[in-house]
């Protein structure tokens, strides 16, 4: 299954990308969503965060007074902080407990709408970013016109949040929302039938992309090789000692240093998930082809060098 990390800054349009994926058959999770039902009435959470906070923190229906509980917690980091542990596990296990039941259910590509994505530095976690960009005053206009939300308010919430340089580091695909709408979901409806949909099917059948010089859709920042690297490193976890970008005359190139004692076997099914199949057509060993078809990515595997040897 492919997974997909959305996310954008408030008032980018992000919710719109989400509502067009899902109608072209993504399962979309909805991280606000999920933080909002794990603190449901009868739900632990909520019971831990009374606890923790006093009844004051309740509706008279039993509910959660958010205004209430951000009173507390937004003035003081400890209160915060603690917030934050009850909550987070239980978002992140909702959240597991969603992807694991629509890869049960055969769904090609699961979307995780994730405002906070960036933030959390979470990027090596997805096979591919989506970044909705949009202008910082269109943005604030639509908060105004269409949120009634003040527009100092608007601005701070911005000032909290990443900016478009950092959410372009980790963006694989940036979709331009200083448009009409029409015109955005276009965009989505291109992104889904050149690079979304193939790479759901080059995932299940294990294929590996055709070679492009190139990349659709994708940002065109020197970040893009980190990024992958990063991405690789997250897969491999201790079993690799580094994984970097290397320089190539044809898309990118990463090289895997693998620490001594692990077996690639064991890598094979771990890689061909994070979309990586394996080149028995290469006269070098050790190699791996992405399957995404939206850039051309080649993975070496190599032992990592002994202590005191170059």
């Amino acid at each position: 299954m492919l997974h997909v990390g959305l996310t954008g800054g408030i008032g980018s349009g992000k919710s719109s990308v989400a509502r067009r994926l899902a109608e072209l058959g993504t399962v979309v999770v909805d991280a606000d969503q999920v933080a909002r039902d794990v603190v449901a009435k009868g739900e632990p959470a909520l019971a831990a965060v009374v606890e923790r906070f006093g009844p004051q923190v309740l509706r008279p229906d039993g509910g959660l007074d958010r205004p209430a509980l951000g009173r507390v917690v937004f003035a003081d980091p400890e209160a915060l902080r603690a917030l934050e542990g009850i909550t987070h596990p239980a978002v992140w296990e909702r959240t597991a407990l969603l992807r694991e039941e629509a890869a049960g259910a055969g769904a090609a590509v699961l979307v995780h709408d994730m405002p906070l994505l960036v933030e959390k530095q979470m990027s090596p976690e997805y096979h591919l970013v989506v970044v909705v960009e949009t202008p910082v005053e269109t943005r604030v206009r639509r908060l105004v016109e269409h949120r009634g939300m003040p527009e100092e308010d608007a601005r701070a919430r911005m000032r909290s949040q990443a900016d478009d340089e950092a959410r372009r580091a980790a963006a694989d695909v940036v979709l331009d929302n200083d448009g009409t709408p029409h015109e955005l979901v276009e965009q989505v409806d291109r992104l889904w039938r050149e690079r979304l949909a193939p790479f759901a099917e080059n995932l299940r059948t294990g294929t590996p992309a055709a070679r492009t010089d190139q990349p659709a859709h994708d940002s065109p920042d020197e970040h893009r090789g980190a990024r992958l690297a990063a991405r690789v490193a997250h897969v491999l976890g201790e079993r690799s000692a580094q994984v970097v970008p290397v320089p190539s005359t044809r898309g990118v190139e990463l090289q895997a240093a693998l620490r001594p004692g692990g077996a690639e076997g064991d890598l094979v099914g771990l890689l061909a998930a994070a979309g990586y199949v394996r080149d028995d057509t290469s006269a070098e060993e050790h190699v791996y082809l992405g399957c995404d078809p939206g850039q051309t990515v080649r993975l070496r595997l190599v032992p990592s060098p002994r202590p005191g040897r170059p």
